[in-house]
């Protein structure tokens, strides 16, 4: 699968709730895995997550 399409599946599956699925799109952007690095997404993306309790997108946010 590439980039943009694993992206787009991530993107998908937030749309439905998946908490998990909203860090890792967090997390993709903060690295640059879906291309260049995106820090404005990556704080949306980690935003949402952490007020529904991600861990990971709390921790996240610290390095933002």
């Amino acid at each position: 699968m590439d980039k943009k399409q694993k992206l787009l599946d991530l993107i998908d599956k937030a749309g439905k709730g998946s908490i998990d699925a909203a860090e890792q799109i967090a997390v993709g952007y903060f690295n640059g895995d879906f291309g260049e690095k995106n820090l404005t997404k990556s704080i949306k993306w980690a935003s949402y997550a952490a007020k529904h309790g991600s861990e990971v997108a709390i921790e996240l946010l610290t390095k933002l």
